[in-house]
Formats: structure tokens, C-alpha cells, sequence
């Protein structure tokens, strides 16, 4: 019997619109413009005869039609994209050449479990590095680096953004002096990392003043600073995607609850001829869902908010 089914192209747009609740964010996934998407839901609600989304002045919110169909169509893609990726495991198959950030190690290492189910046969060679890969003279096929910067002939993609606050261990809290206001961090060794963002930016943004902040420890890789706070040698800044499990097991505190603009920390790189070779397209499409940049993606390069800022201690 011939199945009646709707186009394909309507219901990854609508797919992706309704996970996102935004066309624009939609847009940017699947590489297509604003318009097109508005198109292709719109042919999918001629085709169904029902509406999908309300669409309010700056946002789209799902009907209760359209919240049914999300729901009995997501499992059919998740299922698709599972046999897809088994049937197409031989051209998936062998080695692949990641070097990544210290710190986006930090995060990606506990969720290693679920890409090795998904891909079983990538042999993923992971090495921990700020250097930046040469892609002619490295044997690299991925490069995560800190930040975001689009180069010719390259293919970057921002994978994680985050607010960032001090931390401190639970000990140096208890025991150091007292803390009530940024500029209190002076009576404290300041931490931070070699080329990074650090302390000065955020006791700046918070309305601090301080002699010489820039002063204290440095740091080449953010695992060793994080150490370094934990152990009690001083404050650094923390990336909330980073230490929110530190801080969750109370390995580390956190100091100030400050509206301070998210980042984009991490990017994949890889060269823009290499995107679609099937191990770098599967790593590519694993890791991007892990870290959900997509909701941050329409604000690259950097995300900024500007407005007054509130300071608050935490006890």
C-alpha cells in the first residue's frame, strides 16, 4: 500500500522550529533563510489542514496540533537517525583525530559514553591542546578551540556558551576574609588563565575597583586553575557550564550572582572540504546536540547583554 506522507524538507523545518520555538533558530540549523522556513511550514499546515504554530510578534509558540505532531514525529526521526547511523556504520567506521581544549575536555570526557553507543566503530584519538591545529601539516581532522573566529576555507562552529562568576573552595570561604562586595577579591590570590578572560573583565563589569587587578597566579590550561581554586591557593572565574557540578558536589563556591553576559567558549573546526567526511559529520552532529549551542547561535560572534548590573553575595 503507497503510504501518504507529507514532503520531508516541511517536517524537518517543522521539527526544527517547534524543538527551537523560533524560525530563525531553525533557519541557522538547517542552513536555510528565515523565509524558506516560514514557506515550509506553511505548505506543512496545507498539507495537514491544521495550524501549527501561533505566530506571535517575536516568538512562535505550538498549537495543541502542532504539539501532537512534535511529539509522535520526534521518535519516528530519533528512530531514523538511529537505524541510519547503524546501516551507515562502515562508512562511519575508523579513526578520528580530535584535539581539544583542556577545559572543553573537562566536559565533553563524562559524555564520551553515549557518542561510542551512537557510533561504536569511530576510533576517537583525543588529545588536549590550546594550540591551534595546522589542518596541512597536523593529522587532525577536528580542532576545538577557545572562542569563536570564522576563517577562510574553514569551518568553524560555536559549540558552548556560558556566564561566568568567582569561585572559591568551601575552606578559603569559611577561613579568608570576609566577602561582601567585588572589591573584596583583593585580599585574595587572583587566578587566571593564560589568553583567557579572566577576573580583571568581570570585577570591571561588576562595578569593582581594584590596584593592579590583574595581579596573582597564571595559568596555561583551565584545569589547572580550577585545581588550584579547589586546593585553596585563591579565586578564579568560573564557566558555569564548566563548574556547575563542582560547585553541585560543593567542591566549589560560588561567590556573586551577577547578570553578566554569556560567551561562546568553545568552537569545532575543521576544514570546510573535510565537513561532510562521514566521521566529522557524526562527531560534528553528537557533539553539537550535546552543548545545544543552536539556542545561542543567532547572537555570534560574542554574546552581550548591556543594562545596569546587581550584586549580590552568596552566603
Amino acid at each position: 500500500m503507497r503510504r501518504k506522507l507529507p514532503p520531508f524538507p516541511a517536517v524537518r523545518a517543522f521539527e526544527a522550529s517547534a524543538r527551537h520555538l523560533s524560525f530563525k533558530k531553525a533557519a541557522g540549523e538547517l542552513c536555510l533563510t528565515q523565509s524558506a522556513i516560514s514557506h515550509q511550514i506553511k505548505a506543512l499546515e496545507d498539507y495537514l489542514g491544521v495550524q501549527l504554530f501561533y505566530r506571535e510578534t517575536r516568538a512562535v509558540v505550538l498549537t495543541s496540533e502542532g504539539s501532537s505532531y512534535l511529539n509522535g514525529i520526534t521518535t519516528i526521526l530519533d528512530n531514523m537517525a538511529t537505524e541510519t547511523a547503524r546501516i551507515s556504520k562502515r562508512e562511519t567506521g575508523g579513526p578520528l583525530s580530535v584535539w581539544a581544549a583542556p577545559g572543553f575536555l573537562r566536559w565533553l570526557v563524562p559524555r564520551l559514553t553515549g557518542f561510542h553507543e551512537a557510533y561504536p566503530d569511530i576510533e576517537l584519538h583525543l588529545t588536549g591542546s590550546l594550540v591551534r591545529t595546522d589542518f596541512a601539516s597536523d593529522d587532525v581532522d577536528i580542532n576545538i578551540r577557545w572562542g569563536y573566529e570564522p576563517i577562510r576555507g574553514l569551518l568553524a562552529t560555536p559549540l558552548i556558551a556560558s556566564t561566568r562568576y568567582p569561585v572559591i573552595s568551601p575552606e578559603l570561604r569559611r577561613k579568608g576574609p570576609a566577602i561582601q562586595k567585588p572589591d573584596d577579591l583583593r585580599h585574595f590570590t587572583l587566578l587566571h588563565e593564560v589568553g583567557c578572560p579572566n577576573l580583571v573583565n568581570w570585577i570591571a563589569f561588576a562595578g569593582g575597583e581594584m590596584e593592579n587587578p590583574g595581579r596573582g597566579l597564571r595559568f596555561d590550561h583551565y584545569d589547572h586553575l580550577l585545581q588550584a581554586v579547589a586546593e585553596g591557593q585563591g579565586i578564579g572565574l568560573g564557566y558555569d557550564v564548566i563548574v556547575s557540578s563542582d560547585i553541585e558536589s560543593q567542591r566549589l563556591v560560588r561567590l556573586f550572582d551577577v547578570d553578566y553576559p554569556a560567551r561562546i567558549l568553545y568552537s569545532l573546526v575543521t576544514p570546510q572540504a573535510w565537513a561532510e567526511r562521514p566521521r566529522i559529520a557524526a562527531f560534528r552532529s553528537w557533539v553539537l546536540r550535546e552543548a545545544e549551542i543552536l539556542k545561542f547561535a543567532n547572537d555570534l560572534p560574542r554574546l552581550a547583554s548591556s543594562g545596569d548590573v546587581s550584586v549580590h553575595i552568596r552566603p
